[in-house]
Parts: C-alpha cells; sequence; structure tokens
C-alpha cells in the first residue's frame, strides 16, 4: 500500500508575500491586505540588491517582473473575493518530506 501527504492551501490561507534576497538570504515578508501593489519592493530592504526588475525586456511580448507580481496580487485579492476562491486549492511542497530526501 501507497502512502502519501499532501499539503493543500485555499487563496484565503494566504497571507503573506515573501521574498528572500538571493544575495544576502534577508527573508521579507508583508501581509498580503497591507499589500501596495503600486509599491511591490524590487530591493531587498537589507542590502539593497535587486531581486525583481521594473524594466520591460527586450522581447515585445515579455513584462517586467514587478508587473507579473502585480498581476499575480490583482489575480489573488480577485480570487480571495469570488466565492468560487473558497473551493479552489493549491498544493505546496512537503518542506520536511523534501529535507529527508
Amino acid at each position: 500500500m501507497t502512502s502519501e501527504k499532501r499539503i493543500l492551501i485555499a487563496p484565503q490561507d494566504i497571507l503573506k508575500l515573501g521574498f528572500e534576497c538571493p544575495h544576502c538570504a534577508a527573508i521579507y515578508t508583508v501581509p498580503i491586505d497591507k499589500l501596495d501593489r503600486d509599491r511591490i519592493i524590487s530591493t531587498c530592504p537589507n542590502c539593497h540588491e535587486a531581486w525583481a526588475s521594473d524594466e520591460q525586456p527586450s522581447s515585445e511580448n515579455v513584462i517586467s517582473d514587478v508587473k507579473i507580481v502585480r498581476s499575480f496580487l490583482d489575480c489573488l485579492q480577485k480570487i480571495r473575493n469570488r466565492k468560487f476562491g473558497q473551493y479552489m486549492r493549491f498544493e505546496i511542497t512537503d518542506m520536511v518530506q523534501q529535507d529527508k530526501v
């Protein structure tokens, strides 16, 4: 018999958006309800290293990192406020199991 453990979260379970700086490993988190989508932090508050770009990539079909984050937050807010958002679930990795491998 196979046993499987899954971790599922609802959009309403997402409480914060966080970033981990690839340079200094500082972690910055902000509650979703307190985020100002017009002022997405794109540099580390600790070491000031850029982690997201507001520049439009050279390809016309690609949008900037900051615009992608803004779009994600807009969609997440809409999903959280819709009835179907109560029934939607996202599966995330089990970090405990991942560390044991």
